[in-house]
């Protein structure tokens, strides 16, 4: 108990001996002798109890608001059993009472009742007082009455307080999180006065002493994030988010800000991919979408921007793919121009455009390797079945509404070749007139020493034979130009 509650609680009639006038008891004479005698003898007992051990007892009262004085105080009289019996209860309720209103009492003086429930502390503390001047004019039941009042009073009180505390304690982080500072300041404060060891009072009296410095930081970063200068804004709020890592705007803000770096990245690489699209530069297309795709893992855009570029990758080898084959139809190299035509189907079998130019390359294609075929081996015309094909392959590239510079001239040499093939040419052969030769055929010779034979151009063999020598065969071909000299066919080694 504090100086001034023991000031107040100075002589208490409750607890010093003193009575007001007490009642003498009154005892009924229609008694039996026995129990008249029993009772007579126990409240004799108790009386002297009451006179000359109680008073020795009995400590001073705790709480007293009167202002009387023990000079003022009732004079003592002689108490009755009854009387003495009905204070002692009464002291003891009292007792009890004061002891519980003490303990409410310096725990709401504590928590400084008087920033928040003057009125209502008044109120207990005049209820105090009044029940101790019921107590010292013998008001006994009345003076418990007011002191379960006030007591009441007190724990309401105290109900109270909490509801504030918890509600100070509330708005005070309503307030940092809305970075109101007066409202922030005037909550903490009284959280503070009435808590000041309470952990969460403490941690908040952290955050508000901060919280200049965060809502400085809070407007620099919602300034910069304004104007899109989002570095600035990052740096702004993470020094916010540092100066208090319990504001969640605060962090909020930061990871809104980092978000939209993020995505500035993603835009940015993908705009860059979709610049080296437009200029056909595959590489770099796909190589920015990429990086794309490392800012957002499995991001849809990444992959619709990678099948376009395969799109417009594939479009664009087709495009110049079937460019490159008209050219070399252009210059009449079908069999390039036919490669290039199987390569695109075989790439993508529904490319209809490859489908219907590729019919008449086909086409001039089979004709140049067969007219090739002739003007590189002319000498196969000598079989009247390669000379029947060579006159077809005549008539097929004559029948070529348009030919070329390059047909035209072939056409000319097939010509030359198919007549050519059919035209005879002296050849001489010699011997020594004792082989036999055989032309294979063509005829049995015989022997001589020189002849003539006339033969269309192509491959022959002459072969030889004498008793006693070893054959002899001889390969030569004719063509459209005579022989320089005659072909010897000779037996000349003897077995």
């Amino acid at each position: 108990m504090d100086t001034r509650d023991a000031k107040q609680t100075s002589a208490h009639p409750a607890f010093n001996g003193h009575t007001n006038s007490p009642q003498k008891p009154v005892i009924s004479g229609a008694r039996q002798n026995g129990v008249q005698k029993t009772v007579i003898t126990v409240l004799l007992l108790l009386a002297s109890a009451v006179i000359f051990i109680l008073p020795n007892s009995v400590t001073e009262p705790w709480i007293n608001y009167s202002s009387q004085t023990e000079n003022t105080s009732p004079s003592a009289s002689v108490v009755s059993p009854s009387t003495a019996a009905q204070k002692t209860k009464y002291r003891q309720d009292a007792q009890t009472l004061l002891a519980q209103i003490i303990a409410r009492r310096d725990r709401l003086q504590e928590k400084r009742v008087e920033l928040w429930g003057e009125f209502e502390f008044k109120q207990a503390m005049s209820q105090i007082e009044r029940g101790d001047q019921q107590y010292q004019y013998g008001e006994y039941a009345k003076s418990v009455a007011s002191y379960q009042s006030a007591l009441d009073g007190l724990g309401s009180l105290e109900t109270t307080g909490e509801s504030i505390l918890a509600q100070s304690i509330d708005d005070a982080s309503t307030a940092i999180e809305e970075s109101i500072l007066s409202t922030a300041t005037t909550n903490i404060e009284l959280a503070s006065a009435m808590a000041p060891a309470n952990k969460k009072v403490l941690q908040l009296s952290q955050r508000v002493a901060n919280l200049p410095q965060l809502i400085e930081a809070m407007q620099q970063g919602e300034k910069h994030s304004a104007l899109d200068q989002l570095s600035a804004a990052k740096k702004a709020f993470s020094t916010a988010v540092t100066v208090d890592p319990q504001h969640k705007r605060a962090a909020a803000a930061l990871a809104k800000t980092e978000q939209k770096m993020t995505e500035q990245r993603f835009r940015g690489f993908m705009s860059q991919g979709f610049r080296a699209l437009d200029n056909n530069d595959f590489e770099q297309a796909a190589a920015t979408f990429n990086r794309a795709g490392t800012v957002y893992a499995n991001h849809p855009a990444v992959a619709q921007a990678l099948a376009q570029l395969e799109t417009r990758r594939s479009q664009l080898w087709v495009t110049n793919n079937m460019a490159r084959a008209e050219e070399f139809a252009k210059q009449e190299q079908w069999q390039q121009a036919k490669s290039i035509y199987e390569k695109l189907l075989l790439a993508d079998a529904t490319l209809t455009d490859v489908k219907v130019k590729q019919i008449p390359v086909n086409v001039r294609a089979d004709l140049d390797r067969r007219i090739k075929a002739i003007i590189e081996d002319p000498l196969e015309l000598a079989a009247s079945s390669q000379f029947r094909k060579a006159q077809k392959t005549l008539r097929d590239a004559s029948g070529i509404a348009s030919p070329g510079p390059l047909l035209n001239s072939q056409i000319k040499t097939l010509k030359q070749i198919i007549k050519a093939s059919q035209t005879p040419v002296e050849v001489t052969l010699a011997s020594d007139s004792n082989t036999s030769v055989t032309l294979f055929r063509v005829a049995r010779l015989g022997t001589f020493e020189k002849t003539s034979v006339s033969l269309k151009p192509g491959r022959y063999i002459a072969a030889g034979t004498r008793a006693g020598y070893r054959d002899v065969r001889i390969e030569f071909t004719v063509t459209d130009k005579d022989f320089d000299s005659p072909i010897t066919i000779s037996c000349n080694e003897a077995i």
